[in-house]
């Protein structure tokens, strides 16, 4: 049987059949895929800033932290314990890095605040910097557990708290991170007790119109790149201050205070490695003693989270505390944490078997160079406690 031969022009033919087919199914394809993605276009909202990230955008445009000048809201703590307060603040900026800023604000208990301040031109190139401050407090239901680690939670006494103060500053930066600080102070206070259940010797100085000259030196080595807001960077910090009772009155006092604050960021500071340790030390002289308003304490929002605020106060107090934070998106910080620490009437009297612990999980929400709000959870051994806050905790 002969073998019948297929041309040169029939398979051009097929060929090009074959291709326009396969440009076809091809064509078919893109279509359908094209018709797909529009169809899911229509059913899904464009992808865009979160609800965070456009809160945290606001408050970078309020002049506070903008670069600007205006009014602006305020939110905060009028006083520790007090609750989350809001208000309003006016800022002013004038040349070489001076500044007017007032703010007023009031709490969720009726706990008012009035501040304003006043920071003058840099001088020497940057190397000396005066500023003036004074503020008005009335501060409701502040808690005294009395004195010690041991302190019974149930024998909580409130009392309301109107310090008025004067405070002028004078900071020299001898070098790139370090700065020396010297203080005064005019600070005058009252204290009034709603039920009184502990006396004199055991709660000094409450139910007291007390007026204080505090001069303060601090030595300040940070080499954060801001203190408001960093993933790395650490400080080294001692203060020096002498609380002179002005009316002579038996509660004159000494009090210095070491702190140490290190940040080791990992992969590009996506993941960063905080530790803070701070010690508080009080004396008094003879026949004088410190009054509870201010004595070192323990349990806030900074200081021993877990635990009600001014839970824990003596004349000598130790803080430790780490966290391990990471970064999920540009403006949102979450962060794991331990806090231990203990107050003590003697500084001989620190054990490591005392110290009382609290642990949580939190989320910052921030700026390059400030924190604008701080939710946390915390548990001590007396039970669950909610930090709202608008600082970061060192």
């Amino acid at each position: 049987m002969a073998t019948r031969r297929i041309g040169s022009p029939t398979i051009a033919l097929l060929l090009t059949l074959l291709v326009a087919s396969s440009a076809s199914a091809q064509s078919t394809r893109v279509e359908a895929i094209a018709a797909e993605q529009a169809e899911k276009a229509k059913q899904t909202d464009p992808e865009g800033p979160s609800e965070a990230e456009l809160i945290v955008r606001r408050i970078l445009l309020s002049p506070l932290l903008s670069g600007g000048d205006g009014a602006y809201p305020w939110f905060g703590s009028v006083y520790g314990g007090t609750g989350m307060a809001i208000g309003a603040g006016y800022l002013k900026r004038l040349p070489n890095a001076a500044s007017v800023n007032v703010q007023t604000g009031i709490s969720l208990n009726n706990s008012t605040m009035v501040r304003g301040g006043f920071a003058a031109p840099e001088l020497w190139r940057g190397k000396l910097r005066v500023d003036v401050s004074g503020q008005y407090l009335d501060a409701r239901g502040v808690s005294f557990y009395g004195f010690g680690q041991n302190s019974d939670v149930e024998q909580r006494e409130r009392f309301d708290f109107s310090p008025r103060d004067v405070t002028a500053n004078a900071t020299f930066k001898l070098a790139r991170h370090f700065s020396l600080i010297g203080t005064y102070s005019y600070l005058s206070l009252s204290t009034l007790r709603d039920v009184m259940r502990f006396n004199e010797a055991e709660a000094p100085g409450l139910d007291r119109d007390l007026s204080y000259h505090v001069t303060r030196g601090t030595a300040l080595l940070d080499w954060r790149p801001a203190p408001g807001y960093s993933t790395r960077g650490g400080l080294l910090r001692a203060t020096f201050e002498r609380n002179k009772e002005a009316q002579d009155r038996p509660y004159s006092f000494t009090l210095q205070e070491y702190e140490a604050v290190q940040q080791v960021p990992l992969v590009r500071e996506q993941f960063v490695l905080a530790a803070r340790a701070l010690v508080t030390m009080t004396s008094t002289g003879a026949g004088d003693a410190v009054p509870v308003i201010l004595s070192p304490f323990l349990g806030s929002g900074s200081a021993l989270r877990g635990y009600a605020n001014r839970r824990f106060t003596d004349r000598n107090r130790v803080l430790l505390t780490g966290e391990y934070r990471w970064r999920p998106s540009r403006y949102l910080d979450m962060a794991l944490f331990f806090d231990a620490g203990q107050v003590a009437a003697d500084r001989a009297d620190f054990d490591l078997g005392e110290f009382d612990t609290a642990w949580g999980l939190g989320a910052r929400f921030h700026g390059p160079n400030f924190n604008a709000v701080r939710i946390e959870v915390a548990r001590g051994r007396e039970g669950m406690r909610l930090v709202v806050a608008a600082s970061q905790p060192f």
